[in-house]
């Protein structure tokens, strides 16, 4: 019996251990910054997109640069969805176009490029209506 307890406890103690090396892991700074829902009226003002997004940065600390320029960024995403029309955004072409200019202009503002900023665009959401 007392052999039991002494497997069961040193089991115990390196599953308790490498749970916690694996939380020190997840518990460092994000790659990933969340954007709040847009809701923009589509070119037409017939239809209307509300979209998340997640931008995948190079670095977690761009993440608080998006944070401070947070205002600018709403801003000129608004502005650019808003250009666009439903039919376009509707194919995987679209989309992928627009992911490209969204990572463009949030670039722009942040004055990075790619490998120093938002590397990638990920939606969350994305509804056309």
């Amino acid at each position: 019996m007392r052999k039991y307890w002494a497997i069961l406890s040193a089991a115990l103690f390196i599953f308790s251990a490498s749970a916690q090396a694996s939380e020190s892991k997840e518990a460092g700074p994000s790659p990933y910054a969340k954007l709040e829902t847009l809701t923009v009226n589509l070119e037409g003002l017939t239809q209307y997109l509300q979209v998340n997004m997640v931008l995948k940065v190079a670095k977690p600390e761009i993440s608080e640069s998006i944070k401070n320029w947070n205002p600018v960024i709403r801003h000129e995403l608004i502005l650019l969805l808003s250009s666009q029309k439903g039919e376009e955004l509707a194919t995987l072409e679209g989309k992928k176009k627009v992911m490209s200019a969204i990572k463009a202009a949030i670039n722009k503002i942040l004055k990075l490029d790619d490998k120093t900023g938002v590397s990638d665009v990920l939606f969350e959401t994305f509804v056309i209506q």
